[in-house]
């Protein structure tokens, strides 16, 4: 019998465990790889990886060796937490490595896609439903300045983080 993984009580571990780590909440960020297939429609693979910021570094960890997106989000968080605990005990270490097999998954119902698509947008912005909205519009601030193309970023990060900015907007009856 498969273990069912709560990808939100991941969620909010990793922000704890961030938070715990010294790592500020708009210095992270999940994402989840997509396929653009021949008839342009996307679909979700269950790869996760988080990208997080520390000694001025962009780190990247993933992990595509899980059967969805959820349990894969849940072995990184057990990945860095584990990292996080033994640099406290004074482990030290110089890199991080990742295999790249992925497996596919089938599609979903619109409305769970729906649902996934803004949870992802919260992912990628680094905030959770649950935040206020000063807190997500502060989150936002910081990471343009990370991401805008004038500071050093990219034009398709700064346009990521927009749509997913201006998502949770709409999605709360905000205008951005």
């Amino acid at each position: 019998m498969a273990l069912r993984v709560d990808i939100d009580r991941t969620r909010k571990d990793i922000r704890g465990m961030f938070l715990q780590w010294g790592i500020d909440l708009s210095e992270y960020e999940i994402n989840y790889q997509e396929e653009i297939l021949t008839t342009g429609v996307r679909r979700r693979l269950p790869g996760a990886t988080i990208r997080y910021l520390r000694d001025g570094k962009w780190q990247n960890v993933s992990c595509y060796s899980k059967w969805d997106r959820a349990t894969n989000l849940r072995q990184i968080f057990l990945f860095l937490d584990r990292i996080r605990k033994s640099e406290k005990v004074g482990i030290q270490y110089e890199g991080l490595s990742f295999t790249t097999e992925v497996a596919r998954v089938s599609s979903e119902s619109p409305e769970r896609e729906k649902k996934e698509v803004l949870l992802d947008a919260y992912d990628f912005l680094g905030v959770s439903p649950d935040d206020p909205l000063g807190l997500i519009k502060d989150i936002y601030r910081k990471k343009s300045m990370h991401y805008h193309p004038d500071k050093g970023g990219t034009d398709e990060k700064f346009k990521q983080l927009n749509e997913a900015y201006n998502m949770i907007m709409a999605s709360r009856g905000q205008k951005p």
